[in-house]
């Protein structure tokens, strides 16, 4: 898979694009930009299995709050 990544006069990366044009835009807006092909390996994937634990080992169920409960959320 070939990716495009944009980088400032710095060297810092400001942008990843699926696109040659998208990366190409992206330059165009400060001559000072670069961009570079990178290309990404997909990772391989993995199943796991999976264990079903007795009752008295799981987590209890979440009970929620009612609303008059609740505490206000300041910003």
């Amino acid at each position: 898979m070939n990716c495009y990544s944009v980088f400032d006069k710095y060297g810092k990366k400001i942008a990843d694009c699926g696109s040659v044009l998208d990366a190409i835009a992206l330059v165009e807006i400060d001559s000072t930009r670069t961009y570079r092909q990178v290309k990404y390996v997909n990772p391989q994937t993995v199943d796991v299995p999976h264990i079903r634990m007795a009752d008295d080992l799981q987590l209890p169920a979440q009970q929620i709050l009612p609303q008059s409960e609740l505490e206000p959320f300041i910003v």
